[in-house]
């Protein structure tokens, strides 16, 4: 899935989730939807960081390049390790392993709600700088100066969340956690498929690759994926106009 409709499947879910909130009388504030909304689809690019030439493996250079080999050589060596099956099997590499389970969104979940509530503010606007900065970078192309760009519009954002904002930043977890599945949900949508469910045992293979019926699938950046990102903006659109209207 290109990186534009994960960004947005993020958004949307977190706007759904809002929506339902309202017609449940338990309506978010309006901080709780745009904040969360952002983090949401930033982080919904974040998995990728296990695949050296992805967008987000290349936005600082070398240096975001180092950390992307690094985690994808420890997510290959944990797949040969926690698995005999696929210890024994042919495929090398560790893009769409680990950081593509429901258990690493849950733990970088948490992991961000507990720093949230030890030191506040410190590092809820760190997670928003870097989600938005994320979601623009995807946004933008090279010839719009990607990443220069894209840390300017999350500095942007960042200052005026931070001057315009007051409230506890324990819950940026739920986002952050909702986003990252989101994208892991997404890969499960391609033909490809993702290990949403390790280290649980399907097939007898802990990293064993799930996702829609298979004739359901498609194949990332196909007409099939243009129309789901289509159904995704106006799904958001109206996921929003209910929140603000309640109808």
């Amino acid at each position: 899935m290109l990186g534009r409709t994960h960004a947005l499947s993020g958004a949307t879910g977190w706007v759904a989730g809002c929506a339902a909130a309202t017609a449940v009388g338990a309506a978010p504030s309006m901080q709780v939807m745009v904040v969360g909304g952002l983090v949401s689809a930033g982080m919904a690019i974040f998995p990728d960081i296990d695949h050296p030439q992805s967008t987000i493996a290349r936005t600082l250079g070398p240096v975001t390049g180092l950390v992307a080999r690094g985690i994808a050589a420890g997510a290959s060596r944990l797949r040969s390790a926690s698995c005999d099956h696929c210890a024994t099997g042919r495929r090398k590499g560790g893009h769409r392993q680990l950081t593509h389970t429901a258990l690493f969104a849950l733990a970088l979940g948490g992991l961000v709600s507990l720093a949230g509530w030890l030191a506040g503010a410190r590092v809820g606007l760190v997670v928003v700088w870097v989600a938005v900065g994320l979601a623009a970078r995807v946004l933008l192309s090279r010839r719009q100066r990607g990443t220069l760009g894209a840390v300017l519009i999350a500095s942007v954002v960042t200052a005026a969340v931070a001057v315009t904002t007051e409230m506890p930043w324990w819950w940026l977890g739920g986002p952050v956690a909702w986003g990252t599945f989101a994208h892991s949900l997404g890969d499960a949508a391609t033909k490809y498929g993702a290990p949403l469910w390790w280290p649980a045992r399907i097939r007898g293979c802990r990293w064993a690759r799930v996702g829609m019926w298979e004739p359901l699938r498609f194949t990332t950046g196909d007409t099939v994926e243009r129309v789901v990102w289509w159904f995704l903006l106006f799904s958001s659109i109206g996921g929003t106009s209910y929140v603000l209207t309640g109808s």
